[in-house]
């Protein structure tokens, strides 16, 4: 029998290991960034390109040459006749390409950056109409401070905003909203898990579990033999049902979630207590020994946007760059010349174009970097083995009134409106739509006066084998009135009107699966870029797929790419001297 103190240890450790494993999962609010050709058709239906792969050449990172980029006349010779030279190109304007374009901009060096669309921004796709603002892929993103660093360098930091940090997370469990805990002291009160599940989950917390398998765990594996079965069904499959549309059973735990898969080696023990606890610890001495005062500031837990929106981000960078942007340019051939630099086609308005270029940041979906890639580096067409299930981005508005009492409450300057950050729903309880963001909640202004609006996402992997006929088959229609029911379920009152539909856009391809192999598709690809320096690919199925990573490997990528290009120009130089 459990002595008293032995359960509350257990309990103690359990409420720490839930928070701190939310803490580290990506929230659904980072929906990543994927560059994509439109379709529009009905309800603003869009079809999606997806992102790439991660081959970003860290031995480049570690030159240590700091001088200046400049372009050599021996380059300039080599030049094809009629090709536009540059020492840097970037395919794709979405946030890993237009992070990456302006941090090597602002470096000094000479960048073009290229979108197949005749819009920058990739999926993040900002919509306004009638007093409503409102987003078709990633709505919100988690603050960091590259996301602040580029938002004070762009001159855009006072058009940020932060939702209120308080606002619950939501999962949905027969027939309840269960607010998530927020912070240790919360997790008593949290009610989805029964005492027993709460044991299971608290040994485990603190480090009773079975050995590591020798084989790559799937999410599903991991959490269950850490947490137990419980804690999955309810609160880890909604959440990889809303950051990845992904298959739990099948997605990777090493490669989707690094950070919680780290946690079980860092302490002494393998319990995810432990490691979350000295993780928070590394975190809090990383935040005061990187302090930067010229940053904005925001609160632990809020989400931020910009006043217009998200793609005021990419829209921006598109004006510094100004004519070192150029969009309708649709790549057909790479190719790597003698001399070591790289010749891209492209199909423009103007006709064709080439561009030369010492490095190449291909930062298109995978499939596409497949056959951007494919016949220069036959071992990319491995990133057709990167699977992008369908998604669909369902916005609706209703009168607030129509919206259930128990999702309302007085709210400060605004009366009775909607408090939470959204819902999530488990697979298990037989609702088609994955989850529920309650946006005019998060950023109150962006609706007129007696409306609430929400952003619903529907479909993803498990969709298919769960649904007949699959979601891709279905009309946006049919799908805003799926939504629709799911919706009245959970948030509305019984006699709550029709929706107005927003927006209804579908993503044939919307989000990458880092599904078990993945590493071994990234070493085969990886292994054939080793024959292209200066290649390097980039996007959310390498970075990670929330806005921030993508933001973050274009900062980090910039100063690896500045490296390799001293290079280059050191050995250009020596030639020209031996001439």
């Amino acid at each position: 029998r459990l002595s008293a103190s032995t359960f509350a240890m257990m309990k103690s450790a359990l409420n720490v290991a839930v928070v701190a494993t939310l803490a580290f999962m990506p929230h659904v609010a980072g929906w990543a960034t994927t560059s994509f050709t439109p379709s529009l058709t009905g309800s603003r239906t869009a079809s999606l390109t997806r992102p790439s792969l991660h081959a970003s050449r860290p031995s480049f990172a570690k030159s240590g040459r700091s001088h200046a980029v400049r372009q050599s006349f021996m380059t300039k010779l080599k030049a094809q006749a009629g090709a536009e030279t540059v020492d840097a190109l970037v395919i794709g304007s979405g946030v890993s390409g237009s992070s990456l374009g302006f941090s090597l901009q602002k470096r000094g060096v000479d960048v073009l950056v290229t979108e197949a669309r005749d819009v920058v921004g990739g999926n993040v796709i900002t919509r306004e109409e009638d007093g409503f603002v409102w987003e078709e892929g990633p709505n919100t993103f988690q603050p960091t401070p590259q996301i602040m660093r580029m938002a004070v360098d762009l001159g855009i930091a006072d058009e940020l905003v932060f939702a209120d940090h308080t606002l619950p997370r939501m999962v949905y469990w027969d027939g309840e909203l269960y607010p998530l805990p927020a912070k240790p002291e919360d997790a008593p009160f949290f009610g989805l898990l029964n005492i027993f599940e709460k044991i299971r989950a608290g040994i485990g917390a603190i480090g009773l579990v079975a050995a590591r398998p020798a084989e790559e765990e799937s999410v599903k594996e991991f959490i269950e033999r850490h947490l137990g079965e419980a804690v999955f069904r309810k609160i880890i499959d909604p959440f990889v049902s809303g950051v990845y549309a992904g298959d739990p059973a099948k997605l990777s735990m090493p490669a989707a979630f690094k950070k919680i898969y780290a946690l079980e080696d860092m302490g002494s023990t393998p319990g995810l207590i432990e490691g979350g606890i000295l993780r928070m610890n590394e975190k809090a001495q990383e935040a005061r020994d990187n302090f930067d005062p010229e940053l904005p500031t925001y609160k632990g837990g809020a989400l931020g946007s910009f006043k217009r929106g998200l793609q005021t981000l990419p829209k921006t960078v598109a004006e510094r760059l100004g004519d070192k942007m150029r969009t309708s340019w649709k790549v057909e051939t790479v190719a790597r010349n003698e001399d070591g630099t790289y010749t891209t086609t492209f199909t423009t308005p103007q006709g064709t174009r080439r561009v030369n270029s010492r490095t190449v940041a291909v930062t298109s979906p995978a499939y596409a970097t497949s056959q951007i890639l494919g016949d220069m580096v036959p071992e990319v067409k491995a990133l057709n083995d990167i699977h992008y299930p369908c998604v669909y981005s369902v916005t609706l508005a209703y009168p607030k009134d129509a919206l259930k009492d128990s999702v309302r409450r007085e709210r400060p300057g605004i009366g009775n409106r909607m408090f939470g950050f959204g819902n999530l729903i488990p697979r298990s309880m037989g609702i088609r739509t994955l989850g529920t963001i309650w946006s005019s909640s998060l950023f109150p202004y962006r609706v007129p006066e007696g409306y609430e609006m929400m952003l619903s996402y529907i479909g993803g992997a498990q969709d298919p084998y769960n649904y007949d006929p699959p979601i891709a088959d279905l009309a946006p229609e049919e799908v805003a009135q799926i939504v629709h029911g799911d919706v009245q379920k959970i948030l509305l009152k019984p006699d709550a009107p029709q929706p107005r539909v927003l927006g209804v856009r579908k993503w044939p391809t919307a989000i990458p699966q880092y599904n078990k192999g993945y590493f071994d598709i990234k070493a085969k690809v990886d292994g054939g870029l080793s024959r292209c320096p200066g290649v390097f690919l980039g996007g959310n199925y390498v970075s990670g797929v929330a806005f921030g990573d993508c933001v973050q490997w274009g900062m980090d990528t910039a100063p690896q790419v500045e490296a390799y290009l001293a290079e280059f120009s050191a050995t250009d130089s020596k030639e020209a001297a031996v001439l």
